[in-house]
């Protein structure tokens, strides 16, 4: 079971897929067929029989018109006037039909008579006997067989007026004889008796024995074999089959001598003799046979077509699945350029859909990561040069401090150590995210240098809502965009300028805005600003930090996955507006998980 197991799973997807259609289809096919074919079986059976038994009957019916003429004609041979003046007369003739009768005498009559119900094509021979001694006989052959004669007279007598029959297997013959009673007191007078060939009787129940492939018997009233078509072709040692009939009509199913047979049965009203029709089930069920010749037939046409349509449909299905597998092959080889269909609007066109989307995203991202490590590697660059020596530097500034302290110049002190202060937060790269409160100290110890520098002709305004200040957001960004406004707004104003810095929190975001009333911005130098390099030449120049405000925006861009929006509004020589809008929602998830999302740190 295992190795079939593990068989079945290393089978690609077309073969599963055609193994387990072909699997059910076969199941219900086969089942389906089955039933079919039994049902079909069975009323194909059913019908046979019935028309089998429907030629049983007609052959009864024939045979009992044939025997009911014969009864008739002897009903009118004893109830004549000169057969009952014959019987009753005192001077009777005896006779072996080979006298000379005179036409118009009694024993003329009687030969007319009988002529009338002798046929020598199914009549051997016919004779009227009477208890006075009167013998008339009507025969082509000479000699009679006495004792079958006499046999079947005695079953007239026994059978009070009904007639009766005889099975004379050896003659080939079958006895037919009545007993002729006086009209009127109903006394017994004589005999009417004739022979029948079985030759004849095996004639009529030739078509119905060739039509069925049956044997068929006559039975008399009790149920004694009077006619048996088996001949040569059939032995049936077996006969209590006989004891088994019962009632006028019926079917039974026999087995007899180790084969199996359909017995129809039907019996005459009218001469109580009973037509048996012995049809072999052989018979019966060669017309199911051929039902279920066609019937094969039909499942191995159907086996081939399953096999064909369901192979289509798993072609059908796995190709696309092909496609896409060969796609992602490529993909994984570095491949950003395949691309699959999208015109299907099933799962497949959905897979390839998502697919196409994943490359798509996937290669965005690539030259966002490679955007995001030439920043990183600008930022360590000027990092690295503001780095040179930073412990020679801080020993520098603080013995400044010391020297300035030691001579009470407090201004001097404070200076340092913003200095100082702003110095380690740039330099430092070992945190990337710091709370509000954090980058505010940054903000005053960069904008009491400044005041300091400008004097009366700057002052700051800070205003933010204490509720942020254990907020997280990216080192440096407010302060960089604080740098800008002094920068570019008041460091070329010719009047005295306020920066205000306020932040609230508005709709479930941080809002952090930072306002002059400087010179402005142009347009041209907005969008420059808004670009990570800047002119060469002016890099020698610069006092400020030069993050710049792309790399703000970038940074914004990576940590909050663009959901962070920053934007700047500025009129020339009335000032200029920076908005900052940080999703707090996201703010606090990176909190909680201590993750920055592309992290520049």
């Amino acid at each position: 079971m295992k190795q079939l197991k593990k068989w079945y799973l290393n089978l690609s997807i077309q073969r599963k897929y055609l193994y387990c259609t072909l699997s059910i289809t076969l199941v219900v096919l086969l089942a389906a067929s089955f039933f079919q074919f039994m049902s079909a079986s069975e009323i194909v059976t059913e019908q046979t029989v019935k028309q089998s038994a429907g030629v049983i009957n007609e052959l009864s019916v024939n045979l009992d018109h044939y025997f009911d003429m014969v009864e008739n004609s002897f009903e009118y041979i004893a109830n004549s006037s000169i057969v009952q003046e014959e019987l009753e007369s005192d001077k009777p003739y005896k006779s072996d039909g080979s006298e000379l009768y005179s036409y118009y005498s009694r024993a003329g009559q009687i030969r007319r008579l009988l002529l009338q119900g002798y046929t020598s094509i199914y009549i051997n021979d016919i004779q009227l006997y009477g208890y006075n001694g009167a013998n008339h006989l009507l025969s082509n052959d000479r000699g009679i067989n006495e004792e079958s004669s006499e046999i079947s007279c005695a079953m007239a007598e026994n059978a009070n007026g009904r007639c009766v029959y005889y099975n004379a297997v050896d003659e080939n013959l079958i006895y037919m004889a009545k007993q002729i009673k006086d009209v009127l007191t109903m006394e017994p007078l004589g005999v009417l008796r004739a022979s029948i060939k079985i030759s004849y009787l095996k004639k009529m129940t030739l078509t119905a024995q060739e039509s069925l492939s049956a044997h068929i018997f006559l039975l008399d009233q009790d149920n004694n074999i009077l006619l048996e078509s088996a001949g040569e072709n059939m032995d049936l040692k077996d006969q209590k089959w006989v004891d088994q009939i019962n009632g006028n009509s019926g079917n039974l199913w026999l087995n007899l001598d180790g084969k199996a047979y359909s017995l129809v049965y039907q019996t005459s009203s009218e001469t109580g003799l009973t037509v048996v029709g012995m049809i072999p089930t052989s018979f019966l069920q060669k017309t199911a046979r051929e039902l279920e010749k066609t019937t094969v037939m039909l499942i191995g046409i159907s086996i081939l077509l399953c096999i064909l349509l369901a192979n289509i449909m798993a072609r059908g299905i796995t190709r696309p699945i092909e496609k896409t597998s060969n796609a992602m092959k490529k993909f994984a080889k570095g491949d950003f350029s395949v691309r699959l269909p999208e015109g299907r609007a099933d799962e497949i066109g959905a897979m390839n859909l998502v697919f196409n989307q994943t490359i798509e995203k996937v290669e965005k991202l690539l030259k966002q990561i490679v955007e995001m490590e030439m920043v990183n590697k600008d930022i360590e660059f000027q990092a690295l040069q503001a780095q040179i020596n930073p412990h020679f530097l801080y020993n520098v500034l603080d013995t400044i401090n010391w020297m300035a302290r030691k001579k009470g110049e407090e201004n001097i002190c404070r200076m340092v150590t913003a200095i100082s202060n702003l110095m380690r937060a740039s330099i430092s790269n070992k945190r990337s995210m710091v709370r509000v409160k954090e980058e505010l100290k940054y903000i005053e110890d960069y904008l009491f240098i400044q005041e300091t520098r400008y004097g009366d002709k700057f002052t700051s305004y800070i205003e933010v809502d204490k509720e942020l200040n254990e907020l997280e957001i990216p080192k440096m960004v407010i302060q960089t965009l604080v740098e800008n406004a002094v920068v570019h707004g008041v460091e070329n104003a010719t009047w005295d300028c306020f920066l205000y810095i306020s932040g609230e929190i508005q709709d479930d975001m941080a809002v952090f805005k930072v306002k002059d009333d400087g010179v402005g911005i142009s347009a041209e130098k907005l969008e420059a600003l808004l670009k990570m390099e800047e002119e060469p030449e002016h890099k020698a120049e610069r006092t400020h930090t030069n993050l710049g405000i792309y790399a703000v925006q970038k940074r914004l861009e990576y940590v909050y996955h663009g959901k962070a929006k920053m934007t700047i509004t500025s009129e020339k020589e009335k000032g200029t507006l920076v908005v900052l809008e940080i999703p707090l929602k996201k703010a606090k998830e990176i909190m909680k998980d201590g993750t920055s999302g592309n992290d520049i740190g």
